[in-house]
Order: C-alpha cells, then sequence, then structure tokens
C-alpha cells in the first residue's frame, strides 16, 4: 500500500491476464482476489471501479469524440448518483454534484498536464497526450489502487521522463500503483517492488536491484 509495484516478464507471461483478473475483465478459474480485506473474484468491472480500484489500457480506450474534459467526467460515473429526473429537473443536489465532478475532472487535468487542452477532442491529441489523458481518467475514480498496463509504450525519452515524474507524483498522493512496463528504464527508476512473471507463474520478486540480480530472472 502506498507504493509502486512492477510486474515485468516477456510477452505472454501472463501479466495483462493478471490485471484482467484483478479488474473484473476476466474471471478467475479458481482462488481469490482481495482487495482491503473484500473478495473481488466474479465481480463485475464497474464494482471493482466502485471499490477504488481503475486502471489504463495496453491500447488506448479513450472515447475518441468527446473533450478532453468529457473524457475525464466519463471516470466520475461509478461515483456519481444523480438520475435521469434529477438531471431533467436540476435539482439542487444534482447541480452540487455536477460542480463536484467538473471540480474533480479539472484537477485531475491540470494534474496531468492537460488542462489547457480540456475542450479539445481526445482524437486530436499527441500520442504522449492521450495517455496522459487516460491516466486522467482512471484517477478521476479517485481510486486507491492504480493499475498502469504499459503506460510508456510509444512514448519518446522526454514524454518517458515526464510519465516517470507523473507516477511518482500520484504515488506521493497515497495512491498505490501497480505498473506493467516492457521499458526497464521506467521500472528501475519508479518502481518500491518488482515482481517477475514468466509462462504464467511468478519467478521472481524484490527490490529493484534484488530482481536485477536474480539467476532465474537473468536466465
Amino acid at each position: 500500500e502506498g507504493k509502486i509495484t512492477s510486474l515485468i516478464g516477456p510477452n505472454g507471461a501472463g501479466k495483462t491476464t493478471v490485471f484482467n483478473l484483478i479488474t473484473g475483465i476476466y474471471r478467475p478459474d479458481s482462488g481469490s482476489i482481495k482487495f482491503e480485506n473484500a473478495e473481488l473474484s466474479g465481480r463485475l468491472p464497474h464494482d471493482v471501479a466502485r471499490a477504488g480500484i481503475a486502471r489504463t489500457f495496453q491500447t488506448l480506450r479513450l472515447f475518441e469524440n468527446l473533450t478532453c474534459f468529457e473524457n475525464v467526467l466519463a471516470g466520475q460515473h461509478c461515483r456519481s448518483s444523480a438520475g435521469v429526473v434529477a438531471s431533467i429537473f436540476r435539482t439542487a443536489a444534482q447541480q452540487s454534484e455536477e460542480r463536484e465532478v467538473k471540480g474533480i475532472a479539472e484537477r485531475c487535468l491540470r494534474q496531468v498536464g492537460l488542462w489547457s487542452h480540456c475542450d479539445e477532442l481526445a482524437r486530436n491529441l499527441a500520442y504522449g497526450d492521450r495517455r496522459r489523458l487516460e491516466i486522467a481518467r482512471a484517477l478521476a475514480i479517485e481510486p486507491r489502487l492504480l493499475i498502469l498496463d504499459e503506460p510508456a509504450g510509444g512514448l519518446n525519452e522526454r514524454e518517458t521522463a515526464d510519465l516517470m515524474d507523473l507516477i511518482q507524483e500520484i504515488r506521493g498522493s497515497g495512491i498505490t500503483v501497480f505498473l506493467i512496463e516492457h521499458d526497464m528504464h521506467v521500472v528501475m527508476g519508479v518502481s518500491d517492488w518488482v515482481a517477475v512473471m514468466d509462462e504464467g507463474r511468478k519467478i521472481s520478486e524484490g527490490t529493484p536491484a534484488y530482481v536485477q540480480q536474480d539467476p532465474c530472472v537473468i536466465e
């Protein structure tokens, strides 16, 4: 809790499968998945999000024809309670909730450095900005655990350095981060703990320095 853990291993090792199991996209055949003493196995993705777990995807999953601001507002959906009737009649409770939701969206966009692009369509952003927008949308859920699936994929050197700073800033805000990443510069630069998978099995875990020297990992 409150740390950055990276999950590494070759393609096909099962890393994204682990993320999909945690976030309710896959159901496990056996075993259990617990978060803050609550059982997650078999719960639907929106229930997992409501429980405090947000994620990004290896392949971007943005709403291309919505603005940056609207994309991040969507991240608050599982936290919102105003229904159709309240929204039609603009009740005091609905207006209060809307102000709060918009404030959270603004804060998340500012945190990732995209507030100046708030009214731009997601499809018009540069690739690195699109990656950060997906992180902002995940942060809008106000998670206690943030799962990032290869967030540095396709980024240039400058964008990667900015991403590392952002991940560490997120950890500094009290959010636990679980990361899949192939860029070992990122993994070794931000991780407090590293776990290694190969062919569906965990073969090693420890500090970055320990894992780097583990004979099983080197092999």
